[in-house]
């Protein structure tokens, strides 16, 4: 088993012409021709998940997140002295770790699309952007704008941020994990009563209010969290020959209800 074999296996389910024009997929930092001791999956290419991923004798990180968008000026090991990117590229190559990201091709894919769908039991019943776009609606099932936000709160594991009416019927829903962007006009012209999504800037924000649409945001990570296991799913499934391991992961970030928990 080598690493280009890995690689291939993931863009047979997340195809490299779903990516954006600007992404960085596939293999980015590695020997293509290399074999193969296993394989680990996270959502970010971080110092810890490649150092996790040697300790457990893989050699092969697959990540959702790329290590890097623009290829980093320097190479060093300090971000101080380089970029978060570049100290990345010099810690894979010094641990013999091949780095490959499934990025905007994954959030397009069909198997992306079912997770939401998997996590809360909420019917898909289109994509959000049509023909093969970001996201997905979602049949709400009349929720209220609240129960939409405690249902999807308990399936990725984080507290939601609800903005709009809580009392809201929600009978269609928008969905799109990461960052929602402009998409919020486009799940307000597809008729959603609310969209779910990792972070919305704060003027977007009220501007969807206003036009009728609830917004739940669950935290760029939380949101993608689950993708860690469909990329590990998605190479273990077809192929037996090394151990494929899923990197457990949280969000990056706390909420402090009180100021004196910080740092305990």
């Amino acid at each position: 088993m080598l690493v280009s074999d890995i690689e291939a296996m993931l863009f047979s389910v997340f195809p490299r012409d779903l990516a954006e024009p600007w992404d960085r997929v596939g293999l980015s930092v590695g020997d293509p021709s290399a074999g193969v001791t296993g394989v680990a999956c996270a959502l970010d290419p971080l110092p810890d998940t490649l150092a996790r991923a040697a300790a457990q004798g893989c050699n092969v990180l697959v990540t959702h997140h790329p290590a890097f968008l623009e290829a980093p000026g320097t190479v060093t090991p300090s971000v101080a002295t380089s970029s978060l990117g570049g100290s990345l590229v010099w810690e894979a190559a010094r641990l013999g770790v091949s780095l490959i990201a499934m990025h905007t091709n994954l959030d397009r894919s069909a198997a992306a699309l079912a997770v939401p769908t998997r996590l809360t039991n909420l019917h898909a019943v289109g994509r959000l952007e049509e023909p093969d776009g970001f996201g997905a609606v979602l049949d709400g099932e009349g929720l209220t704008a609240a129960e939409l936000a405690e249902r999807f709160g308990e399936a990725y594991g984080c507290p939601p941020t609800l903005y709009g009416d809580p009392d809201a019927p929600c009978t269609r829903v928008g969905f799109c994990s990461g960052s929602l962007g402009d998409l919020w006009e486009t799940a307000v012209a597809q008729g959603c009563q609310a969209v779910v999504t990792g972070e919305l800037g704060y003027h977007r924000v009220l501007a969807a209010v206003e036009a009728g649409c609830a917004v739940i945001l669950l935290g760029h990570d939380v949101s993608e969290l689950p993708y860690a296991r469909l990329l590990a799913a998605s190479v273990a499934e077809r192929q037996d020959s090394v151990p494929v391991v899923t990197l457990a992961e949280q969000a990056h970030w706390r909420i402090c209800l009180d100021p004196r928990s910080i740092g305990r």
